[in-house]
């Protein structure tokens, strides 16, 4: 098979060597279309090396690697070079650039020839669970080999002691032996102070979007009533979404919990009075503003679960699709 595939190649890292590394295990013979430096500067705000300092540096590689694999490594000042016109069995590309990819097939179609198959590779990730790419690099977030090189920092949309520290708990236990800062940044959630259904997943990823902010990580926990129509009840579920710097969100949620007759009573009824869970609490065991001491799960478990376990399953369960990200890209 004739195998293609493209970019700029600078800084060169292990998302690049992924690249090639598929293209020389499916292929026979590699092309590879390499950007000039008018086209690689263009779009870029950081400086890029001469298109022959890249070059040497990718044979380098390649012949190091791959001695025997015929190659060709080619300048192209447009966007597809060669491939949209000659005869390629495939293209390889990353997340990032399959969509790239499909814009090629449909050049190729237009000027009658056949489309080529688009194999796609995962995302090489980094310690800090995002995808390794020549920003992150010349940001000096990581190294080519994905190292991370500053401190991890994860915004938590609220104020509340037990989402930050449950989140701070969390956070540090994924990235143990990197060095993480947890702070929590007031945000609003944009849904109802007591919200139901599809509110509470809304509030969840609003105050993560507003959180993450100069962060890497943004986390949102919001806590709402689901209803269950096996069970015809409602059940208390909280809530987290987590965006990171790229814009990626994942979500997850904890165990849910369904109270007695009475406080759903009131705060059903009182919907439109904006009636929460505190405050049917307050008026169903007496105790003011429980949701800021044991909340209501640490007083109807008797103290078997607390506010802050809770909060860390909904954490865990959003960094899931993220702890295992080879596995969801």
């Amino acid at each position: 098979m004739k195998i293609c595939l493209g970019g700029t190649f600078y800084p060169f890292h292990n998302g690049h060597k992924a690249l090639i590394a598929k293209a020389f295990e499916i292929g026979g013979y590699v092309f590879i279309g390499m950007t000039s430096d008018r086209m690689a500067s263009g779009s870029r705000r950081r400086q890029i090396a001469p298109f022959g300092e890249r070059k040497r540096a990718l044979l380098s590689w390649i012949h190091e690697n791959y001695p025997e694999k015929p190659v060709n490594i080619e300048e192209i000042d447009d966007r597809f070079g060669p491939a949209a016109t000659d005869d390629f069995d495939a293209i390889v590309v990353s997340p990032g650039t399959n969509e790239s990819a499909e814009k090629l097939n449909e050049t190729r179609v237009k000027g009658g020839k056949k489309p080529i198959l688009i194999v796609k590779i995962d995302y090489v990730l980094a310690d800090d669970l995002m995808p390794i790419s020549g920003t992150r690099i010349w940001l000096e977030d990581i190294d080519g080999n994905g190292k991370r090189l500053k401190t991890i920092t994860v915004n938590v949309g609220s104020n509340n002691d037990i989402k930050v520290k449950a989140a701070r708990l969390v956070f540090r236990r994924i990235f143990k032996g990197m060095r993480v800062r947890v702070v929590g940044i007031g945000s609003e959630s944009g849904v109802p102070e007591q919200p139901f259904g599809r509110d509470t997943i809304r509030g969840a990823e609003n105050r993560a979007r507003v959180a993450v902010a100069e962060g890497d990580y943004g986390v949102g926990i919001e806590a709402g009533l689901i209803w269950n129509e096996h069970m015809q009840q409602y059940l208390d579920v909280q809530y987290c979404a987590v965006v990171d710097k790229i814009g990626r969100v994942t979500y997850g949620h904890g165990s849910g919990f369904y109270y007695p007759p009475k406080v759903i009573e009131k705060v059903v009824e009182g919907k439109r009075k904006h009636v929460t869970i505190s405050d049917a609490m307050k008026d169903t065991v007496g105790i003011e503003d429980i949701g800021k001491k044991q909340g209501a799960i640490g007083y109807l478990s008797k103290g078997m679960m607390t506010r802050t376990k809770l909060t860390e399953q909904a954490v865990l369960m959003a960094m899931i699709p993220r702890i295992s990200g080879e596995l969801y890209w």
